[in-house]
């Protein structure tokens, strides 16, 4: 069993990467690797583009019980 691992680059280089891929692919990429390396403000971007799909998601799932599904 392997352990991946991954070093964020630059803040402005994830934001092209987020406004190219969109925010499911986006977060689904970094969220399959063991340990994230980079700097305190790739950190922070990341994490907050998880936040924005985990929200987005659990809104979806609510909606879905909510219709019967």
């Amino acid at each position: 069993m392997g352990f991946n691992q991954c070093y964020l680059r630059n803040v402005e280089d994830l934001k092209s990467e987020f406004q190219s891929d969109g925010l499911e692919k986006f977060v689904k990429r970094y969220q399959k690797y063991d340990s994230l390396t980079g700097s305190s403000e790739s950190f922070q971007f990341l994490e907050q583009k998880i936040k924005e799909y985990e929200n987005i998601k659990n809104i979806i799932n609510s909606n879905d019980i909510n219709n019967g599904m």
